[in-house]
């Protein structure tokens, strides 16, 4: 169970990073690349831009509030976790379900990746 958290929280800091490509940055600068990315492999349209904006910052927001929380580790990942899942259900009352589904492949993809790295990491140590 704490695998699979650990793991959830690392897919979702993973996710920033990657659709980045460069130092994860403030919040607002996070949500705005990883809503540049999805403007791009989701094709949004200009409806649906502004509300995956709002959903991208918040959440984004609330991972900074998690950083600097004095919450015990434990507490701060299954916050993470929900938010993780509260976000993609917001994303999904806005995403047609072809965008959501590429959304979530995506998403698949990089905890795959990082499992990946972490088990060579993990064989090279």
């Amino acid at each position: 169970m704490k695998k699979n958290i650990f793991i959830a929280v690392i897919a979702a800091l993973l996710f920033s990073i990657t659709v980045s490509g460069q130092k994860m940055g403030d919040a607002a600068e996070r949500s705005t690349k990883l809503t540049e990315w999805m403007r791009i492999n989701l094709n949004l349209t200009d409806e649906q831009l502004p509300a995956v904006r709002d959903i991208n910052l918040k959440y984004a927001k609330k991972m900074d509030a998690l950083k600097t929380s004095s919450l015990p580790k434990s507490e701060k990942m299954k916050q993470i976790t929900d938010n993780d899942k509260a976000k993609d259900k917001e994303l999904k009352d806005v995403l047609t379900n072809s965008q959501f589904q590429t959304y979530l492949s995506k998403k698949q993809e990089i905890k795959k990746k990082f499992k990946e790295n972490l088990k060579q990491r993990h064989q090279a140590a």
